[in-house]
């Protein structure tokens, strides 16, 4: 009997993505809760509540960036039977970036409206996408080394009954879309950075409900299949 070492279970990843994902929400509140000694002490208490807006707006930013991820990261997961190397480096990757997106959050609110508005921006947009930008480096570096970036899914999934070759190019079409967005609108911020935020707020709205936005890809899933 040949004896091997089977790999982790996928709900030891989803223990630790939720508890990323946790800490990472719990820190945007921070900066906001900061707020509240210089608002109290204010002459004016409301004029100083809103003086502070882009606090507000980061904060606000922040969550449903990160909720989403996590509403995606849930809705896609639950379809995932096994894990392999790739896989669990892949969730790993994307719990980095849940992790680094209250420091992206902090820059903005502090740098928005101001001379180093564009640079806020920038590293913002970097932490917005940077989750895209590994996932297809790490496909693709992964694929030149011929490892395993093989996805195994529930029979109840749509990418079930796709060949591992129609899977791997689904999945790095649909991870390498945003990343091309990303680099797109990143690239703006440093020319208009409020064209490139209002870019960045249409394609946070967009991910803002998964679920939909995966069935809406049903029938591009079948034509590519065909």
């Amino acid at each position: 009997m040949d004896f091997k070492i089977k790999h982790i279970s996928h709900k030891l990843i989803d223990s630790l993505s939720d508890g990323v994902f946790s800490i990472a929400l719990t820190l945007l509140g921070l900066d906001v809760v900061a707020l509240v000694h210089k608002i109290s002490e204010s002459e004016d208490f409301n004029a100083t509540l809103f003086e502070n807006w882009p606090t507000f707006l980061a904060y606000v930013l922040g969550f449903v960036v990160l909720f989403s991820w996590w509403y995606q990261y849930h809705v896609t997961g639950q379809y995932v039977a096994g894990t392999n190397a790739m896989i669990v480096w892949n969730h790993g990757l994307t719990m980095a970036w849940v992790a680094l997106m209250p420091f992206g959050v902090a820059l903005l609110a502090e740098n928005l409206n101001t001379p180093n508005m564009k640079w806020g921006v920038f590293y913002f947009g970097v932490c917005l996408f940077g989750q895209n930008w590994t996932v297809t480096i790490q496909r693709l570096i992964v694929g030149i080394f011929k490892g395993d970036t093989s996805v195994n899914f529930t029979d109840d999934f749509i990418l079930a009954s796709f060949s591992p070759k129609e899977r791997d190019r689904f999945l790095i079409i649909f991870n390498a879309i945003p990343a091309v967005i990303g680099l797109i609108l990143v690239s703006i911020c440093l020319i208009n950075p409020w064209i490139a935020l209002a870019g960045y707020m249409i394609h946070i709205l967009a991910i803002g409900n998964p679920v939909k936005s995966l069935n809406s890809l049903t029938p591009m899933l079948l034509k590519m299949k065909k």
